[in-house]
């Protein structure tokens, strides 16, 4: 019996969710059934969708009664838009950051849990190829020990999209709370460790559109006293950049393996693995049936259907979050942060 597909409202249709919206209205098992935004020019774009468009998710939520609501509005937006779903009896997956601090997010996670729903953050680079294998390298064993990971993400944005009145010009720092969130989660997902502290610094660019710093490094140290260092910026002046995936380095007491490449497609960057002494050789990657942003919505209707929580669900997120916010109060104050005292 062939399986009814997901009904969709998305909220949310600037250019990153405009191309969130065609991406739902071509994946196979679920059906965009309604777009929500309050701007009127994306309300017109959204009119050549074929589907109806409203100004409130009230609205949508009950003329469609979706069974997924997918945020892609700012982030100040989404535990008001997220409980409001919830407690209509939706589901909901919303783009990072889950939201701008821990008490929006650990809310958002509570009404999860209240309305008996699966709620789900966007952490698309949990599920490509490159960081799966990573992930298969450091389980199982062949690097040996881990003893540390390097991670470096280096963009030129100063000249990009983003202008000085887009949120993401406004934000309170942007490179953390709409990059390196990715990153973070990604140090949990390979290495299934907490990050317990960060010392961290961070600096602006009076020649981009930032109005906070758009540069930061940190040392983000995990549960084992594993140290991470991780280099991030989004106004890279010289050298070449990486993919927005960044380039890797995991060190064991076996071997070495890297993640680079992907600087025009992200999701074509090479892992090659070394045992010391040996050369490095490009590493097969795992296959997987669906990938990225795809995959995301594959795991929350995996999750809604079987009736558990799927991976990167908001309660897990909370960790990813919290590890952030510490890195951004490291660099206001200028020393290490304890991850658990921003929890408390």
């Amino acid at each position: 019996m062939r399986e009814e597909p997901l009904s969709v409202v998305q909220v949310g249709v600037g250019l990153w969710g405009r191309s969130w919206a065609k991406l739902v209205v071509r994946a196979r098992g679920f059906r965009l059934s309604g777009v929500v935004d309050a701007g009127v020019a994306p309300r017109d774009w959204a009119g050549g969708l074929a589907v109806p468009v409203f100004r409130r998710l009230e609205q949508a939520l009950h003329a469609v009664c979706p069974e997924l609501v997918l945020l892609v509005s700012p982030p100040t937006t989404h535990r008001q838009l997220s409980e409001e779903a919830l407690a209509a009896g939706s589901h909901v997956v919303i783009e990072k950051p889950l939201a701008p601090t821990l008490a929006d997010a650990a809310a958002i996670a509570t009404a999860a849990r209240e309305h008996d729903r699966v709620a789900m953050v966007a952490q698309n680079y949990r599920f490509r190829r490159q960081s799966r294998a990573l992930q298969e390298f450091v389980r199982g064993g062949s690097l040996g020990r881990l003893l540390a990971i390097r991670c470096e993400c280096r963009r030129d944005l100063r000249a990009a999209w983003i202008s000085p009145r887009d949120w993401r010009g406004r934000m309170p720092h942007p490179y953390l709370l709409d990059m390196a969130v990715h990153h973070v989660d990604l140090v949990r997902a390979i290495t299934g460790r907490e990050i317990v502290e960060v010392d961290a610094r961070s600096w602006k660019a009076p020649d981009g559109p930032f109005r906070h710093d758009p540069t930061v490094e940190a040392i983000l140290t995990l549960s084992d006293g594993i140290p991470v260092a991780y280099h991030g910026t989004w106004a890279q002046p010289f050298g070449r950049e990486t993919s927005w995936n960044g380039d890797w380095e995991l060190v064991g007491t076996r071997g070495r393996a890297t993640w680079t490449g992907g600087v025009r497609a992200a999701l074509r960057g090479t892992v090659r693995v070394e045992r010391y002494g040996d050369a490095p050789r490009r590493a097969t990657l795992p296959t997987l049936p669906v990938l990225d942003r795809l995959a995301v919505l594959h795991e929350a209707r995996r999750a809604i259907r079987a009736g558990d929580e799927p991976e990167a669900s908001a309660a897990d997120n909370l960790c990813t979050l919290a590890a952030v916010l510490a890195v951004a109060q490291s660099t206001e104050e200028r020393r290490p942060v304890v991850v658990e005292d921003v929890r408390l």
